[in-house]
């Protein structure tokens, strides 16, 4: 299971940066920028913005595969895993891997 809590640096703020603990569990998504650092962005909107507002985000320095290990998730794109899996849920399901 994934850390709710993970500490990152802000990249919006000084040259230095600023630590900041990031609760995982108000994350909608998270997504690399061009510029090497990553996006989060919250499932909350900004308080001023009222229903459909533009959600809260904040810019990290850290990139997406690193938050990733310091969550403790698993990201896997490797075609062998999906091949795997997609052969494992045929199994499952009773069907040869061509029927489906």
């Amino acid at each position: 299971m994934a850390e709710p809590f993970i500490e990152l640096t802000r990249a919006d703020t000084d040259q230095h940066g600023a630590r900041v603990l990031v609760n995982l569990g108000n994350v909608a998504w998270i997504e690399p920028n061009e510029h090497g650092t990553t996006q989060i962005v919250f499932a909350v909107a900004l308080s001023y913005e009222r229903a459909n507002g533009v959600p809260l985000s904040l810019v990290v320095r850290e990139s997406l595969d690193e938050i990733s290990l310091r969550a403790g998730l698993v990201q896997k794109s490797d075609h062998e895993a999906i091949a795997q899996a997609w052969a494992d849920q045929s199994g499952r399901r009773g069907l040869p891997d061509d029927q489906e």
